[in-house]
């Protein structure tokens, strides 16, 4: 409603202002959007008070202030307040175009905290405020070119639209960065602690000369640090213009300096209450009388003593080193002040996130105890070992003061679970008919008891297999573990490897002892029965071929039943042994079951030595580990060897923690002893692609190493007719004769190197028998193994960009190296390239990989080339695991 003829706004009638009266009603007119209940309670007066003069400003005021309004007019129609007003608008909708480098979320989040959001009150003068404000931003990322163009665009109701356009402009480039006032270093030495800088010319995509105020804030700090800590006490950047050609294109900093003289520490001491540990803290100060000044030797002082008192108990612990300064003899006194506060004891330990792990597994990890002194070293140590599980991708510590105490605090450790074990089922068919139904369950943390269960029942075309395995962990309070699995196996040949099969079962139970927080040491008590099969055409390092009984016959002449072919006569056959054994074709060495026999009773004692310091129990990014085992079958075993392994692992974050240097090696020999010559062919290593233990990408998995010799073999003919008691040949009306069943080996003439008949002392021909050699690589199974095994990999691990759970996915670029060997080549493997540890013989590859802790399990995924390949070696590009990390 306008305001009353004759009325001046913001003030009552002609007149009022000197009247007294009492207010017997308050109308307000104008409000939309504003309720009268918020009106009424801006107002200072109410229903039933005395209007006194003077009175209308602070009504003006106290609606004004609220912000809702634009005007307001008071006015009297009698006893009657009259109060008109004109809301501000709302903001209806905001509409921000053309920005790249700032995020809209930013800018919004950055207008709603000058308080325009959409459906809040809108006001031109913060709105203009925005608008520099943004612009202010984008100049400090070295865009001086930026516009920002707002239009507020009235809408029916008492709103506005308000329409933002961004016009980034171009970057503007670093021309030059000069240091001013510096002697004692060069600027190129200064220039290179800088993240800022001229873009060199070997990195055309370097973003070096992109312009940012808060890198160069970064890079004065570095450079300043570099001072203070080589002993420049006075150092001081006293102004650091930037300035910008006219076009905004190039920006010129300067760095103008003050480096006063190099000091030296005069005198160290430490005051405040030492808790009768001066000595222990006075062993972790970095610095003494006569060393040059260093700040930062000071900070990492301050920090071993603050852990130091922290590992006693005392949790809020202060430690301050004030460095004083003598310009006359350029010295530096330092004085640490130590406040030890009260001595901080644990009230509780708490657990979140753990949704299946009982607590019991998490609390039996804790070197921190409750109700005792809390040290930050057991804490950080309990972090650790939670870490260490593989059960949680992520595990954050807290220390929070009980309250109403001084002296007690809560440790909270906030776990995130991920998938600890596998468990999948599949069924299928392959090419040729072959089909295989297979599950299998590893659960590393079941039921989150801690104890590790494997369930495993397979069936396919190479493998009938069924596994029961357990492992707690915490068979005894003090850590001792203890495990057992049964097994029963049907197993043809695995994949790229000599043709045989094996049939077993057998059992082992195992403990583990702790010998300190990163140390171990285990042993293992098995049986295995197993059975061997050669498949009836085995490789000559398994069974010899071809095999001749002692009363087996050679072809002199062949028998003919056919008369329409000649006459019909019976053949004649001479005894093996009547040739020279030259030209019987006998293999030259036996094979491991011509020496051994098929069945086998073998009881091992294994023991092992673990090491680590990992900071995680899968996808580690830092620390070491070493795994040394040694497996020896017992005597009176009916095969006695022996096999040492040694796996070692090293991390080291190289950029942050997301950038990490991974090296591992994998190390193994074995050997038979007593009545054993070798160690079983089947307890041979293998090398290739993703193989167990024998990592070595870019080549098919267990392809590398000694190949073994293929069977040869010798087709019988039918040598003897059927004859009558007489020992006539008994013919049918037609003349033809019968077989009888006997059978003779085929002869073939012998040729000196001349090509001329080689005679025998009677002058005939020599013959010798037709042994050929079968091959067995039609489905590249002819990898044999060996007793020794090297590989190398070093890699680089780096984050994967659009990923969020960096601990449950592993990138890398690595490079791959190894074989396998052996230390008993057969003649004909020599032949083949079979030898010992030779480094000429190693293979390279180099590629990248992924491995993704998924909910089913480890996934793993590599490309790779080989970088040197062998004549027989077989190469894969592409490869992937499921259930195994690497």
């Amino acid at each position: 409603m306008p305001p009353a003829s004759g009325s001046q706004p913001g003030s009552l009638q002609p007149g009022a202002q000197q009247q007294t009266f009492v207010i017997s009603d308050i109308r307000i007119d104008g409000l939309q959007r504003i309720s009268p209940g918020v009106m009424f309670s801006l107002l200072p007066v109410s229903i039933g008070d005395t209007m006194q003069p003077g009175m209308t400003g602070p009504i003006i005021r106290a609606v004004t202030e609220s912000g809702y309004f634009e005007e307001v007019e008071v006015a009297r129609e009698g006893d009657v307040l009259l109060l008109t007003v004109l809301e501000r608008p709302s903001v209806s909708e905001i509409n921000i175009e053309g920005n790249r480098v700032l995020q809209t979320e930013d800018i919004l989040e950055n207008m709603a905290s000058a308080e325009i959001v959409e459906g809040g009150i809108f006001t031109r003068a913060t709105l203009e405020a925005i608008r520099q404000g943004i612009q202010e931003v984008y100049s400090s990322r070295g865009r001086y070119g930026t516009t920002v163009d707002i239009e507020v665009i009235e809408q029916p109701r008492n709103r506005v639209a308000i329409d933002m356009t961004v016009n980034e402009g171009e970057e503007s480039r670093i021309k030059d960065v000069n240091l001013v006032g510096n002697t004692t270093y060069g600027e190129e030495e200064l220039t290179e602690l800088m993240d800022l800088g001229t873009r060199p010319w070997y990195l055309p995509f370097s973003r070096r000369d992109r312009y940012s105020r808060e890198q160069l804030s970064g890079d004065i700090e570095r450079v300043t640090s570099y001072y203070l800590d080589n002993g420049f006490a006075r150092f001081n950047v006293d102004s650091t213009p930037v300035t910008i050609t006219p076009d905004n294109e190039q920006i010129y900093i300067t760095i103008n300096v003050s480096e006063g003289q190099q000091y030296e520490i005069s005198r160290v001491d430490l005051v405040g209450d030492l808790v009768n540990a001066e000595a222990l803290l006075r062993a972790y100060t970095l610095v003494g009388p006569g060393q040059t000044y260093s700040q930062a030797l000071i900070t990492a002082s301050e920090e071993y003593m603050t852990q130091i008192l922290g590992n006693l108990g005392y949790a809020f612990a202060t430690v301050e080193g004030v460095p004083t300064i003598n310009d006359d003899e350029q010295t530096v006194e330092v004085i640490f002040y130590v406040e030890p506060g009260a001595r901080t004891y644990v009230n509780r330990i708490n657990y979140r996130g753990n949704v299946a792990t009982a607590d019991e597994v998490l609390r039996r990890e804790m070197r921190q105890l409750e109700s005792a002194p809390a040290s930050s070293q057991q804490i950080e140590l309990s972090k650790i070992r939670l870490e260490r599980l593989g059960y949680f991708s992520t595990v954050e510590v807290d220390t929070v003061e009980v309250p109403g105490t001084s002296d007690q605090i809560d440790v909270e450790f906030d776990v995130e679970e991920q998938s600890f074990g596998s468990i999948s089922f599949s069924v299928g068919s392959g090419g040729g008919g072959d089909w295989f139904v297979s599950t299998d369950l590893q659960a590393e943390n079941f039921l989150g008891t801690g104890r590790t269960v494997a369930v495993g029942l397979n069936r396919s075309y190479f493998q009938s297999s069924a596994r029961f395995a357990y492992v707690d962990p915490y068979f005894t309070p003090d850590g001792v573990s203890r495990g057992f699995n049964v097994f029963l196996q049907k197993q043809d040949s695995p994949f790229n490897i000599a043709s045989f099969s094996t049939t077993s079962y057998g059992a082992s139970l195992n403990f583990s002892y702790p010998i300190s927080e990163v140390q171990s040491i285990g042993y293992n008590i098995g049986y295995t029965h197993t059975e061997l099969s050669s498949g009836g055409l085995s490789v000559q390092e398994i069974e010899s071929t071809p095999r001749l009984g002692p009363n087996d016959r050679y072809l002199i002449r062949p028998a003919n039943n056919n008369p329409w072919e000649g006459p019909v006569m019976d053949a004649v056959t001479a005894p093996i042994s009547s040739l020279p054994e030259q030209y019987r074709g006998l293999p030259s060495e036996p094979g491991f079951i011509d020496k051994y026999g098929t069945t086998f009773d073998n009881f091992t004692f294994t023991t092992n030595y673990v090491y680590s310091t990992l900071n995680r129990g899968q996808l580690a990014t830092r620390g070491t580990q070493h795994q040394l085992a040694f497996e020896i079958t017992v005597p009176g075993s009916d095969l006695q060897y022996y096999r040492a392994t040694y796996t070692g692992e090293y991390f080291k974050p190289i950029y942050g923690d997301d950038w990490v240097f991974h090296v591992k090696t994998n190390l193994g020999f074995g050997n038979g002893y007593g009545n054993t010559d070798d160690m079983p062919f089947f307890q041979n290593f293998f090398a290739g692609g993703l193989a167990y233990n024998g990592v070595v990408r870019g080549y098919d998995e267990n392809s590398l190493g000694p190949r073994s010799t293929d069977p040869r073999t010798i087709s019988p003919q039918q040598a003897g007719l059927l004859k009558d008691d007489n020992g006539n040949i008994i013919l049918t009306p037609g003349g033809s004769a019968s077989y009888d069943g006997t059978v003779a080996y085929p002869t073939v003439p012998v040729f000196d190197s001349n090509g001329q008949p080689v005679l025998d002392a009677d002058g005939n021909q020599q013959v010798q028998l037709a042994v050929e050699t079968f091959n067995l690589n039609r489905r590249d199974r002819d990898s044999f193994g060996g007793n020794v095994l090297t590989t190398l990999t070093a890699e680089v691990l780096f984050p994967l960009p659009f990923v969020q759970d960096r601990g449950g996915v592993r990138s890398s670029v690595f490079l791959d190296v190894g074989n396998v060997f052996s230390s008993s080549c057969s003649a004909s493997q020599q032949r083949l390239g079979c030898s010992n540890f030779d480094a000429g013989e190693l293979r390279y590859s180099a590629g990248v990989g992924v491995t993704y802790l998924s909910p089913f399990g480890p996934l793993t995924f590599y490309l790779a080339a080989p970088l040197k390949k062998g004549e027989n070696d077989r190469t894969k590009t592409f490869d992937f695991t499921i259930g195994a990390g690497f």
